[in-house]
């Protein structure tokens, strides 16, 4: 059924020249029926880029985190894959953390996470590059990480 559906709204996205805004945490039926993707986190965007951005070349820990979680069906590269095991627990969304809403869960947070909101801004490594990596994520400390993930 839900291939049905998924396969009429691109159709008539096709025949009427139509754009969707797609809220879904099946992270591949996202990946099939966007162009571009928004990564949310405690209701802020963590990273938005176009599919190919954000499946392959991630910047944000919990972007990587999200798509280290997706089943790999090739038993061959599914041991290639770094898992991103989170600790801690999801902030309430109505009193979120100073700073950055994903650094009480995050590796990478340091001082200034919690003093600053990161803006949502392509890395200044990646600007003006023509890296797949350069595109916008709300971390201070953004980096690609490739993942596998499944197809």
């Amino acid at each position: 059924m839900q291939a049905q559906v998924i396969n009429l709204m691109e159709r008539l996205q096709d025949e009427f020249n139509l754009s969707y805004i797609f809220i879904a945490h099946d992270l591949s039926v996202v990946r099939h029926i966007s162009d571009r993707v928004g990564v949310m986190y405690l209701g802020r965007i963590a990273e938005i880029g176009t599919d190919e951005q954000i499946y392959d070349h991630p910047t944000h820990p919990y972007t990587q985190a999200l798509l280290s979680a997706v089943p790999v069906p090739d038993p061959e590269t599914r041991g290639s894959r770094e898992r991103i095991i989170l600790t801690g627990d999801v902030p309430s969304p109505a009193n979120p953390p100073s700073g950055c809403r994903f650094r009480t869960r995050c590796w990478k947070a340091q001082a200034k996470c919690a003093e600053e909101v990161p803006l949502l801004a392509v890395p200044e490594r990646f600007k003006g590059t023509d890296s797949p990596a350069a595109h916008e994520s709300a971390c201070h400390f953004a980096e690609e990480k490739d993942v596998v993930h499944a197809a």
